[in-house]
């Protein structure tokens, strides 16, 4: 299916159609945002004046009919990064029949229009980001990094005359020095705060006294290029003139500049004559079925490498949220705003995600409240009757569906389970997620009097405690998320959201717990066989591999009070220093099996035997990484004497090793004469010990001893 064309047009065409009130050129939102600093739209400024090419767009074409279905916005006149203000765009009104969006191009057309587009285009950057775009000297004071200036690009005509002077050809100058970011607006050019006397801006003002002259908006000597037939260059000096003579440019200065900004201004009718080719995605049609051109349509999104990098699905749908997100039923809070916080607030749960992560929870709980639990597919993304509607079910649900992600990541921190160490899917957590919100929407939706409600909350909490962490747990050793992850993923939901569509007809608290447990203990049981039998099979060949046992050790440790009384003390040589860190390591060391004795006439077995005996779980134990008991050939003991709490004796080392199941056999064994049977048995009856326990976990049968 073919469904490009090419083309070309006139630069200063393009720019008309993307910066007039009635623009026509737009950005889909699904782009990533503007990016470029002041310095990027000098260097193009100037290498478009030195007449090197702007390079191919790709647009596409779209239909008035289509445009309300496809999240899009009007390129910034003022591209604000304080977070002050709101970038100001240009407006939209009476719409003509067709319209085109960017897909590829925004960052150089965006740049020209900050550069061209008028008096009102421009950066307003914080002070601190002026001074390194333009390596100046940083700011001080009290507000310094507060402070912020409003710039827009101008030609400074004491640096034009100075080059002119030494090169007479205006082909030859240098514009990265002859242009400059400088503040114009006497009222909004720059922050109110108070500043120190001695206090550097980065930005010259043209209301400056010492600048009276100097300055010259780049977009009036645009404006003042006119593309009429028959122009000459004294022409242009006769329009010059008057200009020069309203910016106060002394006279002898004007004397010395007309001509060559004559030449200038011949320069940018060239320039804005200057033909831009585009590819362009035609409109949709009956030449193609709707499946095809959505799904190719699409492709360019997610496959459109700008920048070195690719959208996401993510980022497509949180165009769609904030395109019909409603402000005033979150608070004032616009889209963006909302999931930041909602990033944030997770973050200080120990949850670090990125926005797109935020976006991909909050599309699960979506598809769990309002989409039968059917995901987004890429077909969707662009059927405005499939996504539309997705901010619009957010925004009145967003107290709770915020409130209950925070709150529920919390508890899923409190069983001391962090996010990129105990689990690494976040499917793991946003399941458990989705499952606490078909209560609290619940709650939401149907108002209990006070104590029912407390009830009702603290009993889903409970349930919530009670499973967490053995799903977390059981859905990684079962490989859950190692295959198939995304039809597992959409299962999953699908599951819940017939449990919603259950619950929300109940109007008995009781009732709708049940549902909820019957759940979370349906998917629990469907995840023990697999889970068992990794536990059963697990073994490392290698002394690289046996982090692979932290999650079994990390439980293990956790599953007997006295056990986790000892495990809980921290295994530093002194009292002071930094938190210990635990990892995997060995017990016996495997430099120390060759002080072991072996019995006369005794067969060890192969070399794989031998490795697997050396580091098997009954082998290891989370211990300070300070430690590296297999990094050598000492014995444990020989650390642990070095403990302040077993130097001191406020704990024998004989009663940590009890409570951690460690025989003598392994905590010294040249100590006791053990030899290498004694070991290898020592070792395979305490692996077998731990593994029976941790499936005992599995089934239920055996509970945490850390928590209550």
């Amino acid at each position: 299916m073919n469904i490009y064309d090419q083309g070309s047009e006139p630069l200063h065409d393009l720019l008309r159609t993307a910066s007039s009130e009635r623009a026509t050129l737009l950005i889909p939102d699904l782009q990533r945002p503007y990016v470029w600093n002041p310095s990027q739209v000098i260097l193009l400024v100037d290498s478009l004046l030195r007449g090197w090419p702007f390079g191919t767009l790709l647009l596409w074409n779209v239909n008035k009919e289509e445009l309300a279905s496809i999240p899009s916005r009007s390129f910034w006149r003022v591209v604000d990064r304080t977070g002050e203000f709101d970038d100001a765009q240009v407006g939209k009104s009476n719409p003509p029949a067709v319209f085109r969006m960017v897909l590829d191009g925004q960052q150089r057309l965006q740049s020209l229009l900050l550069a061209l587009g008028g008096d009102a285009w421009g950066f307003r950057l914080l002070d601190h980001e002026w001074s390194t775009v333009l390596e100046a000297e940083r700011p001080r004071g009290r507000n310094a990094k507060r402070h912020w200036s409003l710039g827009h690009l101008c030609l400074d005509v004491r640096a034009f005359q100075k080059q002119w002077a030494v090169l007479k050809d205006v082909a030859k100058l240098d514009f990265r020095d002859v242009l400059q970011w400088v503040v114009q607006s006497p009222s909004e050019g720059r922050s109110t705060l108070k500043r120190p006397v001695n206090y550097k801006h980065p930005l010259p003002s043209a209301l400056d006294p010492e600048n009276h002259g100097r300055f010259i908006r780049l977009s009036r000597l645009w404006d003042l290029a006119g593309l009429e037939p028959g122009l000459r260059e004294r022409h242009f000096r006769e329009r010059l003139e008057p200009v020069l003579t309203s910016h106060d440019v002394p006279e002898k200065t004007v004397d010395e500049v007309l001509a060559p900004l004559a030449e200038l201004q011949m320069t940018l009718v060239e320039l804005k004559q200057s033909k831009v080719s585009y590819l362009q995605v035609a409109p949709y049609s009956n030449a193609y079925t709707q499946d095809l051109y959505n799904d190719a349509i699409v492709n360019i999104f997610t496959r459109l490498n700008t920048a070195g990098r690719a959208l996401t699905r993510q980022e497509i749908t949180f165009a769609w949220i904030k395109t019909g997100w409603d402000a005033s039923q979150a608070g004032g809070h616009t889209a963006g705003v909302c999931f930041e916080l909602l990033r944030e607030d997770l973050a200080d749960e120990d949850v670090t995600l990125d926005v797109d992560e935020v976006v991909g929870v909050i599309s699960a709980m979506w598809s769990v409240l309002c989409r039968n639990g059917e995901v987004l597919t890429a077909n969707d993304l662009l059927r405005g009757e499939k996504v539309r509607p997705m901010a619009q079910d957010l925004v009145p649900r967003w107290d709770v569906i915020r409130s209950n992600a925070v709150a529920g990541a919390d508890l899923v921190g409190d069983q001391g389970l962090l996010y990129g160490t105990q689990y690494r899917s976040l499917n793991v957590l946003t399941l458990l997620l989705c499952w606490r919100l078909v209560g609290r929407q619940w709650l939401a939706e149907h108002p209990l009097g006070v104590t029912q409600k407390d009830g009702f909350v603290k009993s889903l909490d409970a349930e919530f405690r009670k499973n967490c962490a053995r799903w977390v747990l059981l859905s990684q050793w079962s490989g859950r998320w190692g295959r198939s992850t995304d039809k597992t993923f959409a299962d999953y939901l699908k599951d819940l959201a017939a449990d919603w569509k259950s619950v929300s007809s109940l109007e008995d608290p009781d009732s709708v717990l049940a549902v909820l447990a019957g759940r979370m203990a349906q998917w629990l049981a469907s995840l023990r066989p697999e889970a068992e039998k990794h536990v059963t099979d697990l073994a490392v060949l290698s002394r690289d591999h046996v982090h692979q046992y932290y999650l079994p050790l990390w439980l293990w440790h956790r599953l007997d009070e006295e056990r986790w009384r000892f495990s809980a003390i921290p295994l530093r040589e002194s009292k002071r220093g930094r938190s210990p860190a635990p990892e995997v390591d060995h017990i016996v060391a495997v430099k120390l099996w060759e002080k072991l004795v072996v019995p006369v006439g005794a067969d060890d077995g192969s070399e794989d035997d031998a490795s697997t005996v050396i580091n098997a779980l009954g082998n290891c134990n989370l211990l300070e990484k300070s430690f590296n008991v297999a990094k050598g050939a000492d014995p444990l003991e020989s650390f642990l004497v070095r403990v302040h709490e077993f130097k001191t004796s406020i704990h024998p080392i004989v009663d940590w090793c009890k409570a951690l199941d460690i025989p003598e056999a392994l905590l010294d064994p040249t100590k006791v004469k053990a030899s290498s049977n004694a070991v290898t048995t020592a070792i395979g009856d305490r692996t077998a010990r731990m593994k029976k326990e941790l499936i005992e976990y599995i089934g239920g049968t055996r509970q945490r001893a850390d928590i209550t």
